[in-house]
C-alpha cells in the first residue's frame, strides 16, 4: 500500500498527527510505503517523521518538489490555500515509475481504521477514486461541467498513476491551469474537469468524512450546497458514525480546526489523543485565526435556526461567490 502526503513546513505538525493516526491504525498491513512531497520541510520536522515511521517499522521517502508555477508554466492564484496542494496533480511524474497506484491523504485528516479495503478496490480502468464532494452545481458549470457530472473531493483520493502516465493526463492538468488562472478550490476543479465520469470511481463517504456532515443536518445540506448528485441520508449517517478518514475541512458553523484554539469538532478529543502520542505532542495549539467579525458571525450561526442559516450560506456560496468568480475571469 502506497500512501502520499504533501506538506509545507508550517503544516508538517498537522501532517505528522495524521500520519501517526494512520500508522497506529494500519499495523496489520503487510507493506506500507509512505511518501511525503516535501515543500521545504525543515530538518527538525523531517527527523520527527523519520523516527516516527521507524518506530512502526515503515519505510518513508521524501519527494522534493520543484516550483509548481514553473512546472505549470503560469502564475497561480491559490487564495487561502498553500500552493503545495497542487502537488497531487503531478505525483505520476514525481514518484518512481514502479509506484503505479497511491492513496493521497490530505494533512488535515485523522485515520480511524485500516485503509486496506479502500486500497483493494479495483480501479484498473479508472484514473481517480474518491468521495463525492458536497458542492453546488454552479461550481461545476464554472469549469465546464454539467450539473449531474461526478465531482469528487480531492482531499483523500486514490490515483492510478500508471494510467495517468499512459494517458498523458498531467499535460491536461497543466493546460487547464494555464487557461483558468483563478480556481475556486485550487487543484480540485482541475482533477474533476480533466477526467470524465467514466474515469472516476465514487467511494463511500466514510473514506472522506469532511466537517460539514458533522455540523449540518442532512435535510439542510442541499440548502447549503445546492448539489444535484450526493449520498443518501443513510450513507451520510454511516460516514459520521463509522468514519475511516475524518477530514477536518473548514466549516462556517465552527470556524476553527482541531489544532487551533476554540475548536469544537465532535472528533476533537480523538484528534488531541493522537496528537498527544505523536512526536508533535508539545506543539502548541494555533491561535484562533478569526477576526472579531467572524467570531461574532460564528456565534450567530450557532444561535439562529439551522435551516435559515443553511439557506443564507447557500445563497452566498451558490449565487454571490460564483458571480464574483465570473467577474474575476
Amino acid at each position: 500500500m502506497n500512501i502520499v502526503y504533501s506538506s509545507s513546513d508550517s503544516f508538517a505538525p498537522i501532517a505528522g498527527v495524521s500520519l501517526y493516526s494512520l500508522l497506529s491504525n494500519n499495523k496489520s498491513t503487510k507493506e506500507l510505503n509512505i511518501f511525503i512531497i516535501d515543500n521545504h520541510i525543515s530538518d527538525k520536522n523531517k527527523n520527527k517523521f523519520i523516527k516516527m515511521c521507524e518506530s512502526f517499522s515503515r519505510f518513508l521517502t521524501f519527494i522534493p518538489i520543484n516550483d509548481i508555477e514553473t512546472l505549470v508554466g503560469a502564475s497561480i492564484d491559490t487564495g487561502r490555500w498553500n500552493i503545495s496542494t497542487f502537488a497531487r496533480l503531478f505525483e505520476a511524474s514525481l514518484l518512481p515509475e514502479y509506484v503505479e497506484k497511491v492513496i493521497h491523504i490530505d494533512c488535515d485528516t485523522m485515520i480511524m481504521s485500516s485503509l486496506e479495503p479502500l486500497w483493494n478496490i479495483d480501479m484498473s480502468s479508472k484514473t481517480v477514486a474518491g468521495a463525492l464532494e458536497c458542492i453546488g452545481d454552479s461550481y461545476k458549470k464554472e469549469i465546464g461541467m454539467k450539473a449531474d457530472d461526478i465531482y469528487i473531493n480531492a482531499g483523500n483520493i486514490m490515483l492510478n498513476l500508471a494510467k495517468i502516465r499512459k494517458d498523458g493526463t498531467e499535460e491536461k492538468f497543466k493546460k487547464f491551469i494555464r487557461e483558468h488562472r483563478h480556481l475556486s478550490f485550487v487543484d480540485q476543479p482541475v482533477i474533476n474537469a480533466c477526467t470524465t465520469n467514466n474515469e472516476k470511481l465514487v467511494v463511500p463517504l466514510n473514506y472522506n468524512a469532511y466537517s460539514i456532515i458533522y455540523y449540518i443536518k442532512y435535510k439542510n445540506l442541499k440548502k447549503v450546497k445546492r448539489v444535484s448528485q450526493y449520498y443518501s441520508e443513510d450513507e451520510v449517517t454511516q460516514a459520521v458514525k463509522n468514519p475511516c478518514i475524518v477530514h477536518f475541512t473548514t466549516c462556517f458553523i465552527d470556524g476553527t480546526r482541531p489544532w487551533m484554539e476554540n475548536n469544537f469538532h465532535p472528533m476533537l478529543s480523538r484528534y488531541l489523543d493522537f496528537k498527544s502520542r505523536s512526536p508533535w505532542a508539545d506543539e502548541p495549539l494555533w491561535k484562533d485565526p478569526r477576526g472579531k467579525v467572524k467570531k461574532v458571525a460564528g456565534k450567530i450561526f450557532n444561535i439562529l435556526p439551522q435551516g435559515f442559516v443553511s439557506f443564507s450560506i447557500g445563497f452566498v456560496h451558490n449565487t454571490l461567490i460564483p458571480f464574483k468568480n465570473k467577474f474575476k475571469k
